[in-house]
């Protein structure tokens, strides 16, 4: 009787003890953190969920151990700090935890999958310990962070890109003012070479061939120092869109010859990558802002200009002028290192889009939404012989003034 009642009492426990086991493994898989379970304090054996098995791109019935013995370990994947420094198998959170005995909390690490994907995760472990108090295993529970640090990345960014924008902006205001304190001395200078061009007919004395050559020379220098002040106060003038009948091919010329005149100095190259002009004959006028389509051709030419010195080429940017249908199509062609796989061209246009490091993502981003304001459309296409080439339409027909 006795022996019955303990066979009852057993079996009464043993049922008990699979279902509180279901209800574990159920709770063990549906949890949204990924854990890992480890019984030997080598952690050979590493038991996870889903949600880590997931992010491990391996099956839950997988052994996850980076210590495990020959093929029953995952290759899969390699683990990393913050510094992109590999960690050693043996130095893994869980690993450390069962063989010192330690906690290990607010760690992040990185997983780089063979595919290229990069996970980051927050890891916390801690020891299973035996009787006497010694390690004989090992729980870790492991975060995927990766969306919330990428989500801070972007707003640090954004926040440092905000801060260039109002920097780009005071710029603006500081070259007005110093364009009109510039101005004043060259309009100076230009009047004494004038006077001086008239000495000889108003005191009535000879100057020397060689001093009126001189002259001249300044006031060459001199308009052409106020054409250059000129053309940066109205390229970073501020107002609302003012649309006019213009030529494309003087937008063109008048950007080439700013460029030549400001950005190459400021982009301090030691070789000034040629730029060449094909531009088609006898083309209409359109109906277009100068100065915006001004700013779109300053920056795909400087884009073009920068792709081809870091492709180290000695090649000319050349810009071109088209009628296509009704528009009008500028293109900026460069030999430099193309757009880079695997990188969408419309990702190119998105805001704060870069592959600079000192870029801030909104130049395409505005040149494109100024094209399209106008009627036209911009894009870009890779060259076969290397390098890319971004066109932009003008249409003969002016849009309704709803911009």
């Amino acid at each position: 009787m006795r022996i019955r009642e303990l066979e009852a009492e057993i079996a009464r426990l043993q049922e008990e003890l699979r279902e509180r086991s279901t209800e574990l493994d159920t709770l063990f898989d549906v949890l949204p953190i990924g854990i890992g379970v480890a019984l030997d304090a080598e952690c050979k054996r590493i038991r996870v969920n889903r949600a880590f098995a997931r992010v491990l791109g391996i099956e839950p019935s997988q052994n996850a151990s980076k210590t495990a013995d020959g093929d029953d370990r995952p290759t899969n994947f390699v683990c990393v700090d913050l510094q992109g420094r590999r960690i050693p198998d043996d130095c893994l959170p869980m690993q450390v935890s069962a063989r010192e005995g330690k906690l290990v909390h607010d760690l992040e690490i990185d997983v780089i999958h063979e595919d290229g994907r990069i996970v980051r995760l927050l890891e916390y472990a801690a020891p299973l310990l035996d009787a006497e108090g010694r390690p004989r295993g090992s729980v870790g529970a492991f975060v995927d962070i990766t969306e919330r640090r990428s989500a801070e990345e972007r707003e640090r960014r954004r926040l440092a890109e905000i801060a260039h924008v109002s920097r780009l902006s005071t710029l603006g205001e500081m070259i007005s003012g110093l364009a009109h304190e510039i101005n004043q001395p060259l309009a100076a200078a230009s009047n004494f070479a004038r006077a001086c061009q008239r000495w000889p007919q108003t005191a009535k004395t000879p100057v020397p061939n060689e001093v009126m050559r001189l002259v001249q020379k300044i006031l060459s220098q001199t308009e052409r120092a106020g054409e250059i002040v000129k053309r940066l106060t109205t390229f970073v003038r501020k107002g609302v869109s003012s649309p006019s009948l213009v030529d494309a091919n003087s937008i063109v010329r008048d950007v080439i010859a700013l460029t030549k005149s400001c950005l190459y100095p400021a982009m301090q190259h030691d070789i000034d990558t040629p730029l060449l002009a094909d531009l088609a004959t006898n083309l209409p006028k359109v109906s277009v802002d100068p100065i915006q389509i001004e700013q779109v051709l300053v920056n795909l030419i400087r884009n073009a200009i920068e792709s081809t010195q870091d492709a180290e080429s000695s090649a000319a940017v050349v810009i071109r002028t088209q009628l296509v249908a009704q528009a009008i199509q500028v293109s900026v062609a460069d030999s430099g290192s193309g757009i880079e796989s695997p990188t969408p061209t419309d990702q190119l246009f998105e805001p704060f889009f870069t592959t600079k490091p000192e870029g801030i993502g909104l130049g395409l981003s505005i040149s494109r939404s100024i094209i399209e304001n106008h009627g036209g459309k911009l894009w870009v296409e890779q060259n076969d012989e290397g390098g890319a080439t971004f066109f932009f339409t003008l249409p003969l027909v002016a849009p309704s003034p709803s911009r």
